[in-house]
């Protein structure tokens, strides 16, 4: 507030005409902030970058476009954790590889994260994973008190979002954002509307009914260069940089990076989560204000309705279904296939200087009114002896509409890595008695899940895609953390240098958690080593060391190492 008010001084004593005054806003004119890892976050991946960063003695700035921090372990709406689920067997030796136990044990999960998780009181008791609960509790009991950890050095700007980058050759020279505040007219901080309907009043530079808006220029703190993280869920930073990346299926074929392939506006559906309750009594719920035009697209598939009422339940007291439980809805009813969030290649590079996150408002509208739609359909359809006492439950997602604060979204655009490095499904992939991926020489971070991706009705996905991958315990290299065009930008979570299909095994909270606390090892290390990209791969084994101290970046297997050193 201290640089903001400065600003607002000098231009006072400017004593500038409004329009110039607008300009210089619209231009990047604003309050100067000075960091040396600057995190344009979103995602839990974000969230665990700013974590090791601000403990490896960088002073970070996050840039957080919510008032939640941790992306889909909160804000998005997956707060039920998706650890590997699967097992692989060498049909000619019947030797079984349990990669969902190996996944799970607690010498590969990144310390802090496994704290975190065990400090959580309170269970949905789902059944897809150990880990169901109200966001939050997460938030209370874990990634507050993990950010309050790391104070001074780590500064949270929440609701910010990227508007501009300013480069300068193979650098980032700054980032500059809006950080909006609400109005005291206004409800539930901010999120008393759908984000479709909110997102230009976000990235506007100008005060509106709803919010008031301060522009923040975020460089380094002496002349040289900041490091730059892109950990949004949207890949804003490597747009707005135009750098190099890949995005839906624009590969011919896996890790292809010529961008000649299929459509870069086909992808992976997008998902509106919310929260539905339980009543021990009837209880009046009024109709869906946005009827959905395809009501027959909702169906239990081979579900039970209770089974889907248990899959990510943040909150009960038993295993069934029973009075007071609070679920949460991220099931196939309401993942949206009728388009993709993410603008085409060439609509996004028209919209760069109307930036307002490269996306399609028209997907988010639809894939909110699928939400709405779904949670009515549900409702309706519960068992009778639930009927009229399922209501949407409009508090647990901290929003007035009960939907989340932003689609969870599955893949975005993938920055492409030094020397043209992208990971490719191959080198996560195997036999199961390979026990684990390829060993890349400049691991960072462990993962593992199977690839899964979900589908845009009018999509055609190549038939490689259809194979069946075995998805081994796999590693992430210290190359698809970088992007071949910028020299101090740092790449975590779903826009690390990745095929379709890579991405598709490694958009889960744990593995999204471990790339982003490496990610922002790296970024300290070369913030305070005021080292490139490429220097700190040459200095690798450095590298490793430090983020040794911070998350596994080699598989404990039946008590062994792999790799052994």
């Amino acid at each position: 507030h201290t640089l903001i008010n400065e600003t607002t001084r000098k231009i006072d004593r400017m004593k500038l005409p409004l329009w110039l005054c607008l300009f210089l806003v619209s231009y990047g004119f604003g309050a100067e902030i000075e960091c040396d890892v600057i995190i344009a976050g979103g995602s839990t991946a974000a969230f665990a970058a700013a974590i090791s960063a601000s403990h490896e003695g960088s002073h970070v700035c996050l840039l957080e476009p919510t008032n939640w921090v941790g992306g889909q372990l909160t804000a998005t709406g997956v707060s039920a954790i998706d650890f590997a689920w699967h097992t692989l067997i060498n049909e000619t030796t019947h030797f079984h590889l349990d990669v969902a136990a190996i996944d799970r044990a607690k010498e590969n999960v990144t310390p802090n994260f496994w704290r975190v998780l065990h400090n959580l009181t309170t269970t949905g008791r789902c059944w897809v994973s150990p880990f169901c609960y109200p966001p939050k509790e997460l938030l209370e009991r874990g990634l507050w008190v993990l950010a309050d950890e790391t104070k001074p050095n780590l500064t949270i700007y929440y609701n910010t979002v990227v508007k501009k980058v300013d480069t300068d050759g193979r650098y980032i020279r700054s980032v500059t954002a809006i950080q909006r505040t609400p109005r005291r007219n206004v409800s539930c901080d901010g999120w008393d509307v759908r984000a479709s309907q909110d997102l230009p009043d976000w990235y506007s530079h100008t005060d509106s009914s709803r919010f008031t808006k301060e522009t923040l220029v975020f460089k380094s703190k002496s002349n040289k260069y900041p490091i730059v993280m892109d950990a949004t869920d949207w890949g804003e930073i490597l747009a707005l940089s135009q750098a190099s990346y890949l995005q839906g299926l624009d590969e011919r074929f896996d890790g292809d990076i010529s961008g000649l392939g299929g459509s870069d506006t086909c992808g992976q559906s997008v998902t509106i989560g919310f929260v539905q309750k339980l009543w021990n009594q009837t209880m009046p719920s009024p109709p869906d204000p946005f009827p959905y035009p395809e009501p027959n697209k909702y169906s239990l598939k081979h579900y039970t309705w209770d089974r889907i009422w248990t899959y990510r339940r943040v909150l009960s007291s038993h295993e069934s279904v029973e009075v007071d439980d609070l679920s949460l809805q991220n099931f196939d009813g309401n993942d949206y296939s009728n388009g993709y969030l993410f603008l085409s290649k060439n609509d996004t590079r028209k919209s760069l200087s109307q930036w307002e996150g490269g996306v399609s408002r028209e997907v988010m509208d639809g894939a909110e009114r699928m939400a709405l739609g779904w949670e009515q359909w549900f409702r309706e359809n519960a068992p009778e002896k639930y009927q009229g006492r399922v209501t949407l439950e409009r508090t647990t997602m901290g929003t007035c509409t009960g939907l989340v604060k932003l689609p969870y979204i599955r893949d975005t655009r993938r920055s492409i890595g030094i020397d043209g490095f992208v990971m490719k499904v191959d080198e996560i992939s195997g036999d199961a008695e390979d026990m684990v991926g390829h060993v890349y020489p400049d691991r960072l971070a462990i993962g593992s899940y199977d690839v899964d991706y979900h589908t845009i009705t009018r999509c055609i996905y190549p038939l490689y895609m259809k194979k069946r991958y075995g998805v081994l315990p796999y590693f992430i290299p210290l190359r698809a953390m970088t992007n071949r065009d910028y020299d101090n930008l740092v790449l975590a979570g779903k826009t690390m240098a990745q095929s379709f299909l890579v991405n598709a095994a490694s958009r889960l909270h744990p593995i999204e958690w471990s790339s982003g606390t490496a990610a922002g090892v790296l970024a300290s290390y070369m913030s305070l080593s005021d080292m490139t990209s490429q220097q700190a791969l040459k200095d690798v084994v450095r590298v490793q060391e430090r983020v040794k101290l911070y998350t596994p970046i080699a598989w404990t297997i039946d008590g062994k190492l792999y790799p052994s050193q």
